[in-house]
C-alpha cells in the first residue's frame, strides 16, 4: 500500500470521528455478542460435566424416561430400592441415591438430595470448608459449595428457600463435587411428595475393568431404567448439542453479523456520498475502479481490526466483571472461538462494504466533479 492511500484513508477516518466511532463499537458489540454468549453457553456445559466428573462414580443410573442430556428435574424417578438389588450384584462396591429438583429464580440450580453416608462411599468425603454434614438423614438443613455460598452471600445457619420449607446452611464444601446445594433426601422426598423415590443412582464398581460387566448385569437385573458408564455420560455432557442450544447459537451470531455488517455498511455508504467529489478527482487523474475498492476495503479493514481489538478487551473485561459478580458462572472462551470471531468479523465487513463499494466504481467523474 502506498503512503499516499494510506494517508487519505487515515485522514478520512480521523475527519469523521463520529462515524468511526459508531462504527468501530458496531463491530465491538459483535465480537462481544459472539464471545460473551459462546463462552457462557460452553461454561455451562464444561463445568456441569467437570463437577459430574467429580462425583467419582463409575455407573450412572436413570429411569428410561428421564431426559437424554444432564440430570433430571425431578420428575422422572423410580423407587430407591433399586440400590439394594444393585448391592446385590457382586462387582458392586457402593451405591448411591441422589433425587433431583431444579428451581428457576433468578437463575437455574439444581437440588441434590443424598444419603450422606453411601454418597461418600461413592464419591469421597468431601472437603469442609466450614462446618460439617447433616446431624440427621431427616433434618432441615443444606450443605453448599464454597462458590455458592459466595455467590449467595450465605453463611454457616443462614436459611435456603425451597417450596416454602427453610432449611438452614449447617456445612460449606469446596466445589468440584456434584451439586452446589446439598439436601438430607429423606426431606426432600418428603418436600417433594417423592417418598422413597429417587432420580439417579450411582455406582462405584470394586475394579475399573469390570464397569461393562457390571453394566451388562445391571441391565439384565432392572427393567425401564438407562445404564451408562460415567466416562461416557460425561463425554456426552462436553461434546452433544441439543438441537435447541445450536440454533440458539446460531442466532445470536447470525445478529452479530447482521449488526456488524450494517455497520459497516452505513459507514462505508456514508462515506461515499460525503466524498463524491473526491472519487471524482481520484478517477480524474487516472484511478482505476481497483483502487477505488481497495481504498474502500482497506478504509473498513482498519475500523474492523479496531474494533476487534476493542472487542475482545471489551470481552474479557466483560468475563472478569460477570465472574467476580456471579462466581459460579463459568466462561470458557476458546481460542478457536476468538479465531472463529476474527473471521466472522472480517466477513461482515465485506458484506457490508461490497455494495457502496461496487457505487463508488461506478461514479461518473464528470458529474462527480459537479458535485457540491
Amino acid at each position: 500500500m502506498t503512503s499516499t492511500k494510506l494517508s487519505v484513508i487515515i485522514s478520512n477516518v480521523v475527519n469523521r470521528p463520529v462515524r468511526a466511532l459508531i462504527t468501530v463499537l458496531a463491530i465491538s458489540l459483535e465480537v462481544l455478542m459472539i464471545l460473551l454468549v459462546i463462552g457462557l453457553s460452553h461454561g455451562i456445559i464444561q463445568d456441569n460435566a467437570d463437577r459430574q466428573e467429580g462425583l467419582g462414580a463409575d455407573i450412572i443410573i436413570q429411569p428410561a424416561n428421564a431426559p437424554p442430556i444432564f440430570f433430571t428435574t425431578g420428575s422422572a424417578v423410580f423407587p430407591d430400592t433399586v440400590g439394594q438389588d444393585l448391592l446385590g450384584i457382586s462387582s458392586v462396591q457402593a451405591v448411591t441415591p441422589i433425587l433431583f429438583h431444579a428451581q428457576m429464580r433468578g437463575s437455574w440450580l439444581t437440588f441434590y438430595g443424598i444419603d450422606f453416608s453411601s454418597f461418600t462411599k461413592v464419591a469421597g468425603q468431601l472437603n469442609f470448608v466450614e462446618g460439617q454434614t447433616f446431624s440427621s438423614a431427616t433434618a432441615k438443613e443444606a450443605i453448599i459449595d464454597d462458590l455458592h455460598a459466595k455467590s449467595k452471600n450465605l453463611d454457616i445457619g443462614e436459611f435456603i428457600e425451597l417450596k416454602g420449607e427453610y432449611f438452614q446452611v449447617v456445612g460449606i464444601f469446596r466445589n468440584g463435587i456434584g451439586g452446589r446445594v446439598y439436601l438430607p433426601i429423606q426431606s426432600l422426598q418428603l418436600l417433594m411428595d417423592r417418598i422413597g423415590k429417587a432420580s439417579t443412582f450411582l455406582v462405584k464398581v470394586n475394579n475399573p475393568e469390570q464397569i461393562n460387566q457390571t453394566i451388562g448385569q445391571i441391565t439384565g437385573l432392572i427393567e425401564n431404567i438407562r445404564v451408562t458408564a460415567m466416562d461416557d455420560w460425561v463425554t456426552l455432557l462436553r461434546n452433544e448439542r441439543p438441537k435447541a442450544y445450536q440454533a440458539f447459537l446460531n442466532a445470536v451470531i447470525g445478529v452479530a453479523i447482521a449488526v456488524g455488517s450494517f455497520a459497516c455498511f452505513l459507514s462505508v455508504y456514508t462515506t461515499i456520498t460525503q466524498r463524491t467529489r473526491e472519487i471524482g478527482i481520484f478517477k480524474s487523474l487516472g484511478a482505476s475502479k481497483t483502487y477505488i475498492v481497495n481504498l474502500v476495503l482497506v478504509e473498513v479493514l482498519i475500523l474492523c481490526l479496531i474494533g476487534l481489538i476493542t472487542g475482545l478487551i471489551l470481552t474479557f473485561l466483560g468475563q472478569y466483571i460477570i465472574q467476580s459478580l456471579y462466581p459460579t458462572q463459568h466462561l470458557v472462551i476458546s481460542i478457536s472461538w476468538i479465531y472463529r470471531t476474527i473471521i466472522l468479523v472480517l466477513i461482515s465487513g465485506f458484506i457490508g462494504v461490497f455494495y457502496p463499494a461496487i457505487q463508488a466504481t461506478r461514479k461518473d467523474p464528470v458529474q462527480a466533479l459537479a458535485h457540491d
